[in-house]
């Protein structure tokens, strides 16, 4: 009976997607495959051996994913990005990478701006870098923090608009009120000194009348240094950390003609006040960024200028 329904034209049962993908997992590692050209799996392809085989390590690929999203030809289903150029026009990096394509930030990239894990250590926003940076050949860490802040900058205006809501003290009182900032009125510092042909640049100082060399550091030296002066901090019961005094060590190459790194630590030392501070203003005079010096009305018309920080809280407007 049954071979007659069949033969009048009674379909067999449908096999489901899981038997259907362990069927063929049997055939292959029995190498009884029927020959078939090669080709790229599609999103839906990937997907469904990823539920059918959870724990078969060849499965899932989120790379492998996401170069086969970028070949979909459906824009709803392709991941934009932008090329955003960096104030420091790559002259400080041994490629001379002078921009970067950064995606934009997508439902997934908010689930990763809330792990609590990644705010409490810091690295929220080192985190979303890697995944929205997809230029080879530079990481975020390699980036000065000039070129990681005019990332943020396009992801963040991109993101939520460039309308942003920030509470600012009023110098005259103390007093804060209610602003908003115009993302887009920000621009980059204009470049008025060059380094040398090492990256190095020069400045001296005014009370031991010596020549200072100096080089700018990445964003993940500084946060190097930053974790470390911690750890000092910590280990040693001190009221404070010593990441300034630490980050001016690694900033110098050279006193006078002492390039010695113990020479260069015991002399910052002792250094007075005011030389610290001409390295330091020096430091920043010459750091490619973004002009983060913003003019704010208070609510009586009086006029003033202050600098913006980007924070985890740059990334959620209020509302």
């Amino acid at each position: 009976m049954d071979e007659e329904k069949q033969g009048q034209g009674v379909p067999p049962k449908k096999e489901s997607i899981g038997d259907v993908l362990k069927k063929y997992k049997e055939m292959r590692d029995e190498g009884t495959l029927p020959k078939t050209e090669t080709h790229s799996p599609t999103p839906d392809e990937i997907i469904a051996q990823s539920i059918a085989n959870p724990n078969v390590s060849s499965g899932f690929n989120p790379e492998e994913f996401e170069r086969t999203m970028s070949q979909e030809t459906d824009p709803d289903l392709m991941m934009s990005y932008e090329i955003v150029k960096l104030p420091s026009k790559g002259i400080f990096y041994p490629n001379k990478i002078s921009e970067v394509n950064v995606e934009y930030m997508t439902s997934k990239d908010e689930d990763l701006l809330t792990t609590p894990s990644l705010i409490e250590n810091g690295t929220v926003l080192d985190v979303l870098l890697k995944r929205k940076m997809k230029t080879k050949g530079i990481k975020p860490e390699d980036l000065i923090s000039g070129d990681r802040n005019a990332i943020l900058l396009f992801l963040r205006s991109s993101s939520y608009g460039h309308e942003y809501s920030v509470e600012v003290s009023d110098p005259r009182t103390g007093k804060q009120f209610p602003a908003k900032v115009d993302l887009l009125k920000l621009r980059y510092k204009e470049l008025k000194e060059m380094p040398d042909e090492n990256g190095h640049f020069t400045v001296e100082i005014p009370m031991r009348k010596k020549l200072v060399k100096f080089r700018l550091l990445t964003s993940g030296e500084e946060n190097l240094l930053f974790k470390k002066a911690e750890s000092i901090k910590e280990a040693m019961n001190q009221e404070f950390n010593d990441y300034n005094t630490m980050k001016l060590k690694a900033h110098i190459v050279s006193i006078g003609e002492k390039n010695d790194p113990t020479y260069i630590s015991k002399f910052v030392d002792v250094m007075p006040a005011l030389d610290a501070l001409t390295i330091r203003k020096k430091i920043l005079e010459v750091t490619p960024d973004v002009d983060m010096d913003y003019k704010f009305t208070a609510p009586d018309g009086y006029t003033f200028n202050a600098q913006l920080t980007m924070g985890i809280d740059f990334f959620f407007p209020s509302t």
